[in-house]
């Protein structure tokens, strides 16, 4: 007996009638996308996202400012087949607004994509039966979004044509990233002297330095905690840098002690604030503050793992 081989071109539905001798059978045929993404409209965060005509994906702010680390997200089922082999996400297209793309899996990123980074293989867990598509703001600044994106995830490690996904109309939401900076403690407590900047915590993670000194306070490791991060790609950020992210006034400055014992490195500082890609280890996180005179100033210290 002979072997039948089909190929489908483009996803949707068919019959094929096959006949031997007397015999004629009708057998019905579904194509199915390659591209296993599931998403429909979205919107959180003062971005919106629709499905444009041939189902990629249309991003628009408007004149809303998109913060850091946020955007929107899809929850959608993943059949057994595909779990524990390898994956590749990629996108075609260009949206102003430093977007990043990624996979995640029970509250764990396995991977992503974004401008700059392209064709990630990505393996889902065994015993995953859940997964997310996030698409969240990247970069240094919040701002506006708008463009089109095509992503896509199949299968293997190679990625191919983009192709509409099968499921188009599964509504999404807002999200955004967990921040994972550690909070500082003995305060209050005041740097320098002639009287001195008091630092206190006003709200939960955020720190208010208010004060005067006559000389550089000149206090680099007051400030101190630390954090056990696993390796990946990770930012720091805060949306209220006292003067900029790049002053040496007051900010951060963090030292990553790897748990492979490769010795200590500097991870974050003023102008290298990420993204940057940590091995797993301890960061031991520093806010100094190097004024003179007045200050009276906040900062709330951010740390993302985004990929």
């Amino acid at each position: 007996m002979g072997a039948l081989s089909i190929t489908g071109i483009k996803p949707g539905s068919t019959s094929l009638k096959l006949t031997a001798g007397k015999i004629t059978k009708t057998v019905p045929i579904t194509v199915l996308s390659r591209n296993l993404l599931a998403y429909g409209p979205a919107s959180g965060n003062g971005l919106t996202v629709t499905v444009a005509q041939d189902g990629s994906l249309d991003f628009s702010s408007g004149t809303e400012s998109v913060p850091l680390n946020k955007g929107v997200r899809w929850k959608f089922d993943v059949p057994e087949g595909i779990v524990g082999v390898p994956l590749i996400i990629s996108y075609t297209g260009d949206v102003p607004g430093n977007l990043i793309i990624s996979i995640y899996a029970n509250a764990n990123s396995l991977g992503g994509v974004y401008q700059g980074k392209n064709n990630t293989v990505v393996t889902i867990p065994k015993g995953t039966t859940r997964v997310e598509l996030r698409i969240l703001r990247g970069g240094v600044t919040a701002g506006s979004v708008s463009g089109n994106l095509k992503i896509q995830l199949e299968l293997g490690n190679t990625a191919h044509e983009w192709m509409k996904p099968d499921v188009t109309s599964l509504e999404g939401g807002g999200y955004e990233l967990a921040n994972l900076y550690p909070r500082v403690t003995g305060l209050p407590k005041t740097l320098g002297t002639d009287p001195g900047v008091m630092v206190t915590e006003p709200s939960p993670g955020t720190y208010r330095f208010k004060g005067s000194t006559t000389q550089k306070v000149d206090s680099w490791d007051s400030l101190t905690c630390s954090v056990h991060v696993d390796a990946g790609t990770y930012t720091l950020d805060a949306s209220d840098w006292p003067y900029d992210s790049r002053s040496w006034l007051i900010g951060i400055q963090s030292n990553l002690t790897p748990d492979d014992g490769s010795g200590q490195t500097i991870a974050f500082e003023p102008k290298g604030y990420g993204p940057k890609t940590l091995k797993a280890g301890t960061l031991q996180c520093n806010i100094f503050v190097n004024t003179t005179g007045e200050v009276d100033k906040t900062l709330t210290p951010r740390l993302y793992k985004i990929d």
